[in-house]
């Protein structure tokens, strides 16, 4: 009679004895922010920082009264025309973090053996992230802090619209880049009625669901809200004003404010027709060659700059990846590249998931706009940098990021919205 063996199992009988195993901190997500690089690309303003005033004289006006006269005759009526003052605000993005003080004992004493990865340097390098992110979805604007407006409400649910306050623009759960795409779970939004704009009731509440690219949800209903109201962000400790709780009027002055607002940096085109993009298309369509090229002549026309940056969506940059290789005869029909790339001399075609549906936008990099930094960028926290809680046992954070998008030409700037996409 054979011997029965009872097998000793390592995943039961003796599971005490083996160690666990993690195996690190992989990237699970597309962290990167492109807008990020291209603004750090751009030509520095360089200017002395005043808490008072800061202002820049635009050149924008003609000399007139130039004259031709006959021999002998009367000479000219003397005229010089005058600058126009711009008026500058920075904003400043400040993104703040704890640590408690046995995390710092411990890893003083012992290193970093007993962490995947140093725990100040994980929470440094996503406070980076979030700075960086900011200045990404800030990019394309407006200035007015206000990211879409209220299409709809649902008790706790509360639909979106108008991504940028630009019409129809993120309004659709088909979007690339939705309404809903600039918030994540646990960001305070409030919402304010246009009128003033004043705050609604109930305001400054926690995002705690995002079931689609247009409706966020609220652990309570944030009071009564009608469409067209204002979304911002409230990600600040006061979160009981406007001025002091939101982002109103505290965001960058994005590619949007250049194309579509009157006044810029306190100039109005209103009063300057040429402090004005030098294109903005809404007529849609698809992207050709030839409206490349009107983008390029009417910027070298109106605004004198070369253009060398060309920024649009990816959709649009397919369709046009499509009408080009549409037209190619090859030879070698087993020699076809999936690759295929617009290209044009002298222009860098940028693109990125932020970049709004159906935009196309074209910038002389030199002189459309440039960015105004007053700190390097930030980076890795120490220690040291840490301040005191006062009565718990930790330290705070603070990472700072003053700066701006300086506009010096508008008319070296342009672009077409509502394109076909593919």
């Amino acid at each position: 009679m054979a011997a029965t063996y009872t097998v000793t199992t390592s995943s039961s009988n003796l599971s005490n004895i083996w160690r666990k195993i993690q195996a690190g901190i992989v990237v699970a997500f597309q962290f990167g922010v492109e807008e990020w690089n291209w603004l750090q690309k751009l030509k520095k303003f360089d200017v002395d920082w005043s808490a008072r005033e800061i202002t820049v004289e635009l050149d924008i006006n003609d000399d007139v009264g130039t004259a031709s006269i006959p021999e002998g005759g009367y000479e000219a009526l003397p005229s010089s025309p005058t600058s126009v003052t711009a008026t500058l605000t920075w904003i400043l993005l400040n993104k703040r973090f704890t640590i408690s003080k046995t995390a710092q004992y411990i890893q003083q004493q012992q290193g970093t053996r007993g962490q995947l990865e140093s725990q100040l340097r994980w929470q440094s390098k996503k406070a980076i992230d979030g700075i960086r992110r900011k200045v990404g979805d800030m990019f394309y604007g407006p200035s007015t802090g206000v990211i879409c407006l209220v299409s709809s409400q649902s008790s706790q649910a509360i639909t979106l619209k108008d991504l940028y306050q630009q019409t129809g623009l993120g309004s659709a759960t088909t979007s690339n880049r939705g309404a809903t795409d600039l918030f994540r779970v646990g960001d305070v939004v409030a919402f304010a009625n246009p009128s003033g704009p004043t705050l609604r009731a109930s305001n400054f509440q926690t995002v705690s669901v995002i079931s689609s690219k247009i409706t966020l949800g609220f652990a309570a209903a944030p009071g009564t809200l009608t469409a067209g109201d204002y979304v911002m962000f409230g990600n600040n400790l006061e979160q009981s004003s406007i001025a002091g709780g939101t982002e109103y009027n505290a965001t960058l002055v994005g590619l949007f404010d250049a194309l579509s607002s009157t006044s810029i940096h306190s100039v109005s085109s209103a009063t300057y027709p040429r402090w004005a993009a030098a294109v903005s298309n809404t007529a849609g369509g698809r992207f050709t060659s030839v409206k490349y090229q009107n983008l390029k002549d009417q910027i070298y026309n109106i605004g004198g700059g070369d253009m060398d940056m060309l920024i649009w969506s990816n959709g649009v940059k397919r369709d046009v990846v499509s009408q080009l290789t549409a037209g190619l005869r090859f030879t070698d029909a087993f020699a076809l590249e999936l690759d295929g790339k617009a290209q044009a001399k002298g222009v860098q075609f940028l693109t990125s998931r932020r970049v709004p549906d159906g935009c196309v936008f074209g910038l002389v990099s030199e002189n459309s706009v440039n960015k105004m930094t007053l700190l390097p960028e930030p980076g890795q926290q120490v220690f040291d940098d840490g301040y005191k809680l006062q009565d718990n046992s930790g330290l705070v954070f603070s990472v700072d990021y003053p700066c701006q998008m300086i506009w010096t030409n508008r008319a070296n700037f342009g672009a077409y919205t509502g394109l076909s996409e593919s």
